[in-house]
């Protein structure tokens, strides 16, 4: 009786496709990929280069998720939201972010909480002068280090989806405040460090109060200072 084959060898594409997945997902959500803007998959396939077959399941996934649409058998585009609804969103992720917040204070350790308190630190550092684009990064992943802190990868997951649209929006936003409104920058700051307080006190209602005040005034700046060039012909999700 023979034995029976190896499988190994399905293990190259589907970790491409994977891999695929995850770096078109990123550039979706930092704006690499506009909202709108059309793609292939023989051009996205050149541009991380690979074949075409993980690009083509990796576009599946994401077309699962909204992110794209297909507009013809060979074209897909990346999907477009409304100011609104995009706004919706934003309020949708304060309240789970709130919720992983408050689960993540009795798990996160001192190391993370050194490695938030230094972007804190860095965000803070003439703020005048900071460039908008890279204080966003440095506040998404002061937010994506309590998220992962739950360890909980379902929690992670949700989050991901609702927060992942609009960067375009954001960065308006974010704009505004570093040229208008630089009081409101500090004032983030501030909270910032009153949620790390609170998780070194392992305070966890005050955490979650914190979280999602924190989120929602951010919402709520979106809202009013995030509108600019229209970025859908009036979808919503």
């Amino acid at each position: 009786m023979t034995a029976e084959p190896q499988l190994e060898a399905l293990e190259r594409p589907e970790s491409l496709a994977d891999r695929a997945y995850h770096a078109l997902r990123e550039q979706i959500a930092t704006g690499g990929l506009p909202p709108g803007g059309k793609v292939t998959e023989r051009g996205l396939a050149v541009r991380l280069g690979i074949s075409a077959t993980p690009v083509r399941e990796a576009l599946r996934r994401l077309e699962q998720e909204r992110l794209v649409e297909r507009v013809s058998p060979r074209q897909m585009r990346v999907s477009a939201y409304s100011e609104e609804a995009l706004g919706e969103l934003m309020y949708t992720e304060a309240v789970i972010r709130a919720a992983a917040a408050r689960i993540a204070t009795a798990k996160i350790d001192d190391a993370t909480l050194d490695t938030m308190e230094a972007l804190v630190d860095e965000l803070g550092r003439d703020p005048a002068g900071a460039d908008p684009a890279r204080q966003l990064v440095l506040a998404r992943r002061f937010d994506d280090l309590l998220l992962d802190a739950t360890g909980n990868p379902v929690i992670a997951s949700v989050v991901d989806t609702v927060s992942v649209f609009g960067w375009a929006a954001r960065l308006r936003a974010v704009r505004a405040m570093h040229d208008d409104e630089p009081e409101v920058g500090l004032s983030r700051l501030r909270g910032h460090r009153e949620l790390l307080d609170a998780l070194r006190a392992r305070d966890a209602d005050l955490v979650e109060s914190l979280a999602r005040r924190q989120i929602v005034e951010a919402a709520d700046y979106f809202r009013a200072h995030g509108e600019g060039r229209p970025t859908t012909e009036g979808r919503t999700p």
